[in-house]
Parts: C-alpha cells; structure tokens; sequence
C-alpha cells in the first residue's frame, strides 16, 4: 500500500491517508448487531486536514495548547496531591476521574478506539468534537449539516465547563481561581479561514519502496507503554511537558515564518528541510526506514536522540544495555544536543541549564511522604491458647502479629487495602483478612508470617468467620448486601446468602450451628417511617439463612458476640430518631446508643448505654468474659469501654413486662446505670476489643492511636499502651479524622460526624434539619467518599463549600455547640476531602462493557424518544450528569418535588458509585435506581423514561451501576 505524498510530514499508517481524503467506501463503520457506532480515530486523523495556513494552523494551536499536555500533567506531583485530596486510591493517570478531564475517550471501550488514538494525546479534538469515525472526512466536513449528522459536535461554553468548573482540590494546590471562560475561549479559538479551500490531495502513484534494512522509527507512542508511570519516572510525561514535544508545532506560529523570512525561505516552515532537521525527530526519512506507528508531528521525540528504535524497543532488550547498544540505542552526548541547539537563531545556548530541564531518569518519582499509620480496627486470638493477637490495620493494610505474654509487637504482615476483620482457621494455622477495598480475601499462613493466597469475594468485605469445621468461610460483603460461603480450600464461592443492608459482623454461637449476622443499614421502609434493622441468621451446616430477626427504630447494628451460654448474643447499635427535627439534640433525642440483646428464640430487646449527660456514642465492638459475667462494649466517640453486669441486665430484662421491653427501655435514658458498673479510658477512638481466654485481660484497638489499650479485669482498670508503630506526627489529616469521628463536638457528646457517615458513607436515612422550618424539606444523607470536587453542597445547593458545610451551620443546627476552631476546621475537612471512593465495581477502567451495559449507555446519551421525537437538551440524561463525576454542579427543577418540601429545585447529585448509595431522590423516598423513574417520574421531568421499554430501563440502570 502507498503512503499519500500529501501527508508527508505526518507518517501515517498508509491506510489513514485514504481515511481523511474523502473517500467514502473506506470510512470504517463498527456494526454491533444493525446499529452504527461511532469510534475516536485521535488527533493526528484530524491533522491531516487541519493544518496549514489555509486550514487556520489549528492542528498546530492544539499541539500548542494545554489540552495536548493534559495527560502528562498527571505526572507531576501537584497531580498527586490533588488526588490525595480527593480520596482517590489510584495513580493519577489510572484513576478515571483524572482521567476523564486530563484525555480524551477515557470511558471508551477498546474497540470504540482506533490503533491510531492515542491516549497521551491528552484533551484532543474528539473530546469535545465527539468521536470522529463517521464524520472524518473531507466530503462530509465540508458539509456542516452533513457532518452533525454524522455525528459531529459544535461545543459551547458550557460544555467547557464540565471539567473547567471551579474544583476545591485544585484550587488548595494550584491556588487558582474559577477559569473565566470568556478568556479561555478566546485562549483555545481555533477559526477557520473565511477564504479556506480544501485541496484535494494528490493521488500517489508510487509503488512503496521494499522495506529497508536496519533500525526504523517507530514514534514516540512505541515507546509510551514502558516509559511511563512512577517506576520509569513518568518518561514520556517528562518528554511531553517539554519544548521538545512541541517542536514541530512551534513552526506554524507566526514566529516561526518570520525567522524563515528572515532567512530567505519562502515556503512554509514545515515543508523546508532547513527547520524540519531540528524541528522533528526524523525528517522525511526514507522510505521504509520508518515504521506506520511514527508520525514526524511528535516534534523532537525520543528517538531524535536515542536513535531510531525498532530493534532496540522490545522490553527484554532494553533490559539490557548491551543489547540495546547493539541493536541501535545511541548513548547522548553534548554534541547530540549541540548539532541543533548551537547558535540556534542567535541564541546562546547553555548546555548545562538545559540538560537539567529534559533529564528523564528511568526510576520512580520522588515524592514527598505522607505519614503511613496503622489505624487498627479489629483483631483475634490465635488458638489454641491465645498466646498471639493478630490487628487488622485498615490505612497500612497489613496485619500486626502481638505476642500478649510479652505485650509486645512481634510482626506486621502486608495484606491487601484497608484490612477490615479477620478470623482463624479452628486450629490457628491459618489466618483470614477482609481487605474492603480490594474485595478480597487474603490467607495467611500464620506460621510463615505472610500470605500465600487471596481469594476474590463481594463489594467492601467487613466481617468474617469459619464455621466449626473450618471447611467453609463466610464473608460479609457490606456494599453488595450478601454474604459469600468460600471452600477455604479452593477460595471458591460455593454459595452467596442474601443478607439485610450492609452486613458488618458476624459471630457464631457456642455449638457452632449459627451465626448472628448484624447489618448496619435499616431496612428499606416506607417514607416518614421509623427505621427497622435486621439481625440474618445463618445455619452453618445448611449454609442457608434461616431467619431475619427485626430490631424495631434501630440502625448502626455493628459490634456481635454471643455469650458462652448460648441463649443468646449482644450486638451494639444505635437509635437514630431521623423522625423527629434536629432541635431534639438539646432534648439528647436525635441519635441515642445501645445495645441488643438477641435471643436464640428469635427475640431483640433493646437498652441503651446513654446516660444524661454522659452519652456513649458510636458503640462498635462487644466482648464477653469466658465466665459470661460481663461484657465490654467500645465507644469510639467517647474514647472509652463500657463494663456491663451482664446478670444484671439480663434479669432486668427477664423482669420487665412487654411494654417495658418493647417501648421504655430502647428509650430509657439513664437506665444503663442499673447495669453499666464502670467506664475504662482509651485512647483515640476504640473499636475491636478481645478478651484472653483465662478472662484476665482485654486488649481494645485504638484505631486513631495506633495503639491497643490493655485492660487488667481483674482491677477493672487500663494498665498499658501497646504502640503499633504508628507515626507519632499527627498529620493534619489525621487530626481532621480524630475531630470526624470523636462526638466531643457535639452537644453532651451525643453522636460524631461518624455517626452519619460509617466508612465515610451513608447511613440510609432522611433527617429534618430545621432551617427551612420544622418538618419541611426532609433530606437524604448522602455520602461524604470523594465530594470535594462536588460543591456546592446541600440537595438545594446552599453551600458553596465544605468549610461552611462543617463550620458554622454544622454548630447550630447539627451539633448545637460551639463551632470549630479555624485549626479545627481547615483539618476536618482536609480529612472529609481525602475519605478515599472505592473502585467501581461494575466496571474497572477501561473494561468491555456488556451488551445490556453498552445499551444503557446509548440510551443515557440518546437525544430521541423510542416514537423519533427529539428530547430538549436540558432533558437529556448526559447534559446535567455530564464529565467524570457525572453532574453539573447546578440546581434543577425535575419534578420531584413533594408535599413536606419548600422547593422543587435541587443540585444535580454526582453518580460515581451510585449503586451503592440507596436510597435515591433528595428525600430518599426512592429504595432503588428503578424507583426514580418507575414511580418518581410521571411527567418525564426528570429525563425522558416513559416512553422506555422495561428492557430499556433495565440496560439503563446497568450501565448507570459502571459509572
């Protein structure tokens, strides 16, 4: 095949050439079934039409602009920052949140993608042109109308303004203010010539010469894969930030023509072989002495150094320098660079200075660390015997191994991201970790000390136990609502239980033949219903749930532990009065905390740990002393264990009548002094507490200490602080995440902001929050993982930032005390900022998408009703719900107003996740995606989805899960 004379200085593939020439047969059109589907064919397609003066050079202003170094950027170590800042878990350049602005087609499929793309291209031209499969060529762009048909897209201001809008985590970076589109219109103004003509190219009659021997260029993007990333020390990015990367650009500016006037040229700069020798890597190298994959459009690339490198860029022979040398690396010297650079157009040229400005080591990048604590959470005895404790450690995710006879740390195991629970195999040789945010699980030979095999499981795994066999393992998958039974020898999923909302802890009863499961979310229920939480019971033999024990008005059930009697289990939860408006916080009415008692007859009666004056916020963990004579409970608000007579609260119970049980006591404030008999200081926000088998000690993790707190039961007293080895700076975000989840702040230190947001996230509830009146405008609780970038906040939009969200507004109508210190302040919400969002477990970046998945997507961005009736712009789903967090960040009115709310406007919530946020609406009155638009949406304000076929909304909802 002939490459085109007519694109001779940008290296095509051979076959690109008669794509962009207006040559209809040959425009590629992908078919999924009957259907057309448009694909991104990069910004070197569209260059071959759109440079030249007679083209308005705007190939050129592109490779110019910012838009061309978006990619690289996220190279640089503000990009890491701002990541950190955004609770984002990935490199910048995986994270496809970043990535989403920072390139282009960064949710596309592989397929959607020609081999000509290429995504270090950054914001290129079908971006916001749209992907230009259909409409790249020159018959069809030289007619408008033709073109939008084709699929062709004329951006507005707005649309700059998806990724543009003002951004907290870049503005505390990069400390820039909101971009004045009007100016940066201007900036990227690329028109084209009132006089243009197109020119058709000449046809190319030439026979291809044969293939030349020896090294061919191969162009930067062959370079790409390997020379990039933080372990090569982000090679290309390096190279792309560079004057280099845009040499060849440089010579359509009108400086460029007026040094070619100057000396005496008289055709265009990147046709004359006096500019192009420096200004490129290869130019017009011979035929066959390059390969399709090079385009001399990369200006000065690697190989403009290093020599062309086809032979040398297999991986394996760069990994050796001697074979790389012999297969035609070339080492760079001075002269290398002094063949162009000395008295390049008069200017001196200071080799030193600009050796130190293209320097691109091949290792990993040096940033600056971050404090790596432990944050224990939860931990287990080794048996037999219990000589040896083993911590799960969520922000270092590893395991510390303690040995309770010395009380010393003995090892730290790396397991996998934000270790959660873990459990032993019956005869301890084996240990299990739930890592939540890798959905996993990881088996620790515990003698070996490390991990020999991880085994994949549901959403955010929490709690985990073995049955007594130990041939079956349960795991608690929180954000799926289910629970997988694993065959621990194969890792295999045998089984997957069906649990309430948010399954978080788990326990077996003495004989082993149950387990109580406790679920941290209510129920769905009816609107302006009180809340109603489940206990799932598991039949371990049968592996099948066999009953779903109900605690009535109760949410937050975490912390389980059956009594060695067998009769029945405690379990820790809280009483959330989202009914009633938030002025009861000075009543102590709004969030109160407890205890369950769950009877093995089926039974859950409820009493609360709270006295006046002296709440016990945030209840997490219970154990129970062998002898079943008490029973230690863990307030991490309160940074304190509740010691509780058990007898005595059991007789309490058995004494009271039906009414007493049902209706006084889940209320009672102060009852807990008839059975709380003493309260032990912790440090900084305990959670998992263990008891040793002889019943003598209590180890309690401070998850925000990094410390266990060792209680003496015999003196009922702390007699020790084990240090993990934590950092012993406190960071401000660390700091932030003390003042989170510590109920100090609130008035008699009733619930923290933790209490809302377990993990960061939701607690499934609607509150009355009494600014816009007493009973009005009930709101959603929405999650707090990854909303920086969100603002303004609030359904109604009313807050323009976090400061003001958990400043002052917080301290009147929230925690009805004084406000945060500014100190305070700024690191509560650099910690908020940091919560970091899970990924996305529909679909990983870049994944196919499935058939339903694919069609849901073209139903997201479709702009006609199924009857052929164009959809106005604003009701289409992708003009609110646009960019990479899928909103708009503005207030609309979609028809869901209702009879308790004081406005029908609200802020267009993002959708990263969405699956895992229920309930939906501002009200939450939606239990399910479904609901939105089955129930909510009658008049189809809220997108249009009457006219949708039940198959319709289902491909919907899935692809709306992969957002």
């Amino acid at each position: 095949m002939l490459k085109n004379k007519w694109l001779p200085s940008l290296g095509f593939r051979p076959w690109l050439g008669l794509l962009a020439i207006a040559l209809p047969a040959l425009i590629v059109v992908r078919l999924r079934g009957e259907e057309k589907h448009p694909y991104y064919v990069g910004a070197r397609v569209c260059g071959s039409c759109h440079q030249g003066r007679q083209m308005g050079d705007q190939f050129g202003l592109w490779l110019l602009s910012k838009h061309a170094r978006a990619y690289a950027l996220l190279s640089k170590p503000e990009a890491k920052e701002i990541v950190r800042l955004s609770g984002i878990t990935q490199e910048p350049q995986e994270a496809p949140i970043c990535l989403g602005c920072h390139t282009t087609a960064a949710e596309a499929e592989k397929w959607e993608k020609d081999p000509t793309f290429f995504v270090g291209d950054g914001v290129q031209c079908e971006k916001c042109h749209g992907p230009g499969s259909e409409y790249a060529n020159a018959k069809v762009m030289m007619d408008r109308k033709a073109a939008m048909q084709a699929g062709l897209k004329m951006p507005a201001q707005r649309d700059c303004m998806i990724c543009h809008n003002v951004k907290g985590s870049h503005v505390a970076v990069h400390k820039r203010a909101q971009i004045n589109i009007q100016d940066a219109w201007k900036t990227i103004g690329h028109p084209l010539p009132a006089d243009r003509k197109f020119v058709e190219p000449e046809k190319n009659t030439e026979k291809r010469a044969p293939t030349v021997k020896g090294p061919k260029y191969a162009g930067v993007e062959t370079c790409f894969p390997c020379h990039n990333g933080p372990q090569m020390g982000y090679q290309f990015s390096r190279w792309r930030l560079t004057a280099h990367a845009r040499a060849y650009a440089d010579l359509a500016t009108p400086a460029a023509y007026a040094r070619a006037k100057e000396k005496g040229l008289a055709e265009d700069p990147r046709k004359s072989a006096a500019c192009l020798k420096c200004h490129t890597t290869a130019f017009n190298p011979k035929p066959g002495m390059s390969l399709d994959s090079f385009s001399e459009t990369e200006g000065v690339g690697c190989e403009a150094c290093h020599g062309p490198g086809s032979e040398y860029s297999p991986q394996a022979i760069m990994l050796d320098k001697s074979a790389a040398a012999a297969a035609g690396l070339k080492p760079v010297t001075q002269s290398t660079c002094l063949a162009c650079h000395e008295n390049a157009h008069g200017k001196i040229f200071n080799l030193d200075s600009a050796w130190k400005g293209i320097l691109h080591p091949a290792r990993p990048a040096q940033t600056e660390e971050t404090p790596r604590y432990k944050t224990p959470l939860r931990m287990a005895l080794r048996p037999p015997g219990g000589k040896e404790l083993f911590v799960t450690c969520e922000t270092s995710g590893s395991v510390i191994v303690v040995d309770t006879l010395k009380r010393q740390k003995a090892a730290e195991i790396p397991v996998g991201g934000q270790a959660t629970d873990i459990a032993f195999s019956p005869d301890g040789s084996q240990a299990f970790v739930t890592n939540r945010l890798d959905d996993s699980v990881s088996v620790i030979d515990v003698a070996a000390r490390r991990v020999v095999r991880t085994f994949p499981v549901g959403d955010e795994p929490h709690g985990l136990r073995t049955d007594s066999t130990g041939k079956h393992l349960f795991v608690l998958n929180t954000a799926a609502d289910c629970i997988s039974v694993l065959d621990v020898d194969s890792g295999r999923e045998i089984k997957r239980l069906t649990a309430s909302r948010g399954p978080w802890s788990l326990d077996a009863s003495p004989d082993g033949k149950r387990m109580f499961v406790t679920n941290n979310l209510s129920r769905f229920v009816d609107f302006r219903t009180p809340s109603l939480s489940e206990v799932t019971v598991i039949d371990t033999a049968q592996m099948a749930v066999t009953d779903r024990m109900v605690a009535r008005e109760a949410n937050y059930l975490q912390g389980i532990a059956w009594h060695p009697s067998g009769d029945f289990a405690f379990c820790t939860l809280m009483r959330t009065k989202n009914l009633v408006p938030m002025t009861r916080v000075i009543q102590g009415w709004t969030i109160t905390n407890g205890l369950g008692v769950i009877w093995k007859e089926g039974r859950v009666d409820q009493v609360l740990l709270d006295e006046p004056n002296s709440y016990f916020a945030d209840p997490t963990g219970v154990a129970f002393t062998p002898d079943g004579q008490r029973a230690l409970v863990t307030s991490s608000g309160t940074d304190r264990v509740g010691v509780i007579d058990v007898p005595k609260l059991i007789a309490m119970l058995k004494a009271a009548t039906p009414e007493e049980r049902e209706r006084v006591f889940p209320n009672h404030l102060g009852k807990a002094t008839e059975f709380v008999i003493k309260h032990i200081p912790t440090r900084n926000s305990p959670r998992g507490v263990v008891i040793t088998p002889d019943g003598s000690t209590a180890f309690v993790a401070n998850s925000l200490d990094d410390s266990l707190t060792v209680i003496d039961l015999r003196k009922m007293q702390a007699v020790e602080t084990l240090d993990l080895g934590g950092p012993t700076e406190i960071s401000k975000p660390r700091a932030g995440e003390r003042l989170f989840h510590s109920a100090r702040i609130t008035f008699q230190r009733q619930f923290s902001c933790h209490s809302c947001h377990p993990d960061g996230h939701i607690n499934g509830l609607t509150f009355d929050i009494e600014p816009d009146g007493i009973g009005i405008s009930p709101v959603d609780n929405r999650t707090l993982r990854g909303i920086l970038d969100t603002a303004p906040f609030k359904w109604e939009g009313t807050n323009p930032s976090l400061s003001h969200e958990c400043g002052p507004r917080l301290a009147v109508f929230f925690t009805r005390i004084q406000p945060f210190t500014p100190d305070e302040l700024s690191a509560l919400v650099n910690y908020i900022s940091t919560i970091p969002r899970p990924p996305n477990r529909y679909r990983p970046l870049g994944a196919e998408l499935t058939e339903a998945q694919r069609h849901g997507r073209e139903i997201f961005s479709r702009t006609m009703k199924n009857t052929g009736e164009m959809i106005p712009i604003e009701n289409r789903c992708s003009t609110c719900h646009g960019g990479p967090q899928f909103t708009d960040r503005q207030v609309h009115i979609v028809g869901t107003q209702m009879q308790y709310d004081r406005t029908g406007a609200f802020e267009t919530p993002h959708l990263n996740n969405i699956y895992d946020s229920a309930p939906y609406l501002h009200d939450g009155i939606a239990a399910t995606l479904e609901e939105i638009w089955t129930r909510f949406n009658p008049y189809d304000k809220h997108g249009v989805t009457n006219d949708m076929t039940k198959d319709q909304l289902n491909d919907l909802i899935e692809f709306l899960k992969t957002l």
